[in-house]
C-alpha cells in the first residue's frame, strides 16, 4: 500500500513538472511588429495627436528570415490618436501583428509640438507605459515627426533599428549631440531648476546654408553632396520646464557636454583658431576627459560666483603652418591659444544660456546643494532666480600628450 502511493506521488510530480514546460503562452518573433521609431505631431484634430509609428521587421536581416526575404524592413504608419500609449490599440486595426514598444530606440517630436505648453503632459505617457524604456533617446525635428520618418531613407543601412543605434551613439560620441535619454529629461523636469537638451535632427536639408565650421551647424545646414540620406544629427534643442524653447549648435552642444560629467562624452575632435602665421586659420585636435570637473561655488552675498575647472588632453591633429613644436617655444603658444579658446567658448555658452534661456545646460543644481544645511536654506536661496545674477568663471587645465608628427624648420 505504501509502495502504491508513493508511486502515485511520483507520477504526479512528473505530471506537474511536464505540464510547466508546455510552450502555450510562448509568442513567435514573426507574430510581433516592433515599433523602432515613435513619431509624435501635433493633430489637427482638438485634443487629439497625430502618432506615427516606424515599424520594423525583425526577420529581415535575421537567420531566421534569410538572406532572401523579399518581405520590406520597414513600414510606417500615422494616425490620429488621444495617448500614444493606448494607440498601440488603434495601429493593430491597421497592422495585423502584435504592436509592440519593446525595442524603441527614439521618440522624434516636432518643433511645433515640443514648443506646445502641454508636450509634458503628452510626454509624460511614457513613464507609464511598461514597454518604454527610459533609456529611449528624444529628438525634435524641425519637420514634422510623420514628415520626418517617411524621408528618413538610409543608404548604407536598411535595418532601421541599427540606423538610429549608430546614428545617435555615434552624434554622442561626437559630441554632437546631447545624451537626451528620456529619465534625464524627466529628472530635469522633476527638479525644475536646469535645462534639458534634446537631440536636433531634420530630414530637410537647407537649399543654400551658409559654410561653416565643422561643429557650428545645426541639423539641416550641413551642405553635403552625393548618393547619401538627407537626415542629420547635429545641435539641440533646449528645454526648460517640459517645454522647447530654443536651439544650441553642435559646437555649443559639444561644450555643454564637456561641461557635464553625467554624459558619456570623453573622445571628440575638433578645429581651433590657429594661433600661428598661414593661409588657414584653424587646426584640428583631439579632445580627451579623463577626469570629471571640479566645480567650486561662492553662493554668499549679492551675486553668487562659480568656479568650474575643466581638466582636459589634448592630441594636436594637424600643422597647417609647419610649426616645429621641437621648440618649448611653440608648444607654449598653441597650448596657451587652446586654453584661451576653451575658456572663452566656454564661459560665452554659459551665458548665453543664463541670459536668453533663464537655466544652466547641465545639472549645475546639483553641485549648489551642497553647500546649504537644509533643504529649507537651498529653497530660499532660489537657486532659478540667483543663477541668473551668478558670474561664471571657466578655467581650462590643458595637457598637451601629442604634437603629432614634428617638423623641423627648414634650414635648421
Amino acid at each position: 500500500m505504501q509502495k502504491t502511493k508513493t508511486v502515485g506521488k511520483v507520477l504526479l510530480l512528473v505530471v506537474i513538472v511536464f505540464s510547466l514546460t508546455g510552450c502555450w503562452d510562448r509568442e513567435e518573433l514573426e507574430d510581433r511588429a516592433y515599433v523602432i521609431g515613435l513619431g509624435l505631431d501635433r493633430s489637427q484634430h482638438k485634443g487629439k495627436l497625430k502618432v506615427t509609428m516606424l515599424l520594423a521587421n525583425a526577420e529581415v536581416g535575421s537567420m531566421q528570415g534569410g538572406g532572401g526575404s523579399t518581405e520590406k524592413p520597414r513600414e510606417i504608419i500615422s494616425f490620429d490618436a488621444n495617448d500614444f500609449t493606448v494607440a498601440k490599440v488603434t495601429a493593430n486595426a491597421i497592422i495585423s501583428r502584435i504592436i509592440s514598444y519593446d525595442l524603441l530606440k527614439i521618440i522624434v517630436v516636432s518643433e511645433e509640438l515640443a514648443k506646445d505648453p502641454n508636450f509634458f503632459r503628452i510626454i509624460s505617457s511614457a513613464s507609464y507605459d511598461k514597454q518604454i524604456r527610459l533609456n529611449t533617446y528624444i529628438a525634435v525635428s524641425k519637420e514634422k515627426a510623420s514628415e520626418y520618418f517617411l524621408k528618413n531613407r538610409p543608404k548604407m543601412e536598411t535595418r532601421p533599428h541599427k540606423y538610429f543605434q549608430y546614428m545617435v551613439e555615434h552624434g554622442i560620441k561626437n559630441g554632437l549631440i546631447p545624451d537626451s535619454t528620456l529619465f534625464r529629461f524627466f529628472k530635469t523636469k522633476e527638479s525644475g531648476t536646469d535645462l534639458f537638451l534634446a537631440m536636433n535632427t531634420t530630414a530637410v536639408r537647407e537649399k543654400k546654408p551658409k559654410y561653416k565650421g565643422e561643429d557650428e551647424y545645426m541639423a539641416g545646414q550641413v551642405n553635403a553632396s552625393g548618393e547619401l540620406d538627407d537626415t542629420q544629427f547635429i545641435g539641440s534643442a533646449v528645454f526648460k520646464n517640459g517645454v522647447m524653447i530654443g536651439k544650441l549648435t553642435g559646437q555649443e552642444t559639444s561644450i555643454v557636454n564637456t561641461l557635464d560629467d553625467t554624459t558619456n562624452i570623453n573622445n571628440f575632435l575638433l578645429n581651433m583658431p590657429n594661433p600661428f602665421p598661414g593661409k588657414l586659420k584653424s587646426f584640428a585636435a583631439r579632445v580627451m576627459k579623463i577626469e570629471n570637473n571640479k566645480i567650486k561655488m561662492d553662493l554668499k552675498g549679492p551675486r553668487p560666483k562659480i568656479f568650474i575647472t575643466l581638466p582636459l588632453k589634448f592630441e594636436i591633429m594637424s600643422n597647417p603652418s609647419m610649426v616645429d613644436f621641437s621648440k618649448k617655444k611653440n608648444q607654449e603658444i598653441i597650448k596657451k591659444e587652446i586654453t584661451r579658446h576653451f575658456e572663452i567658448e566656454n564661459e560665452q555658452v554659459l551665458k548665453k544660456t543664463q541670459r536668453n534661456y533663464k537655466g544652466a545646460p547641465f545639472p549645475l543644481s546639483y553641485n549648489a546643494r551642497k553647500y546649504f544645511g537644509t533643504i529649507q536654506e537651498y529653497k530660499r536661496f532660489n537657486w532659478n532666480k540667483s543663477y541668473l545674477k551668478a558670474d561664471i568663471y571657466v578655467k581650462a587645465n590643458v595637457e598637451i600628450v601629442d604634437y603629432g608628427r614634428i617638423v623641423k624648420e627648414e634650414g635648421k
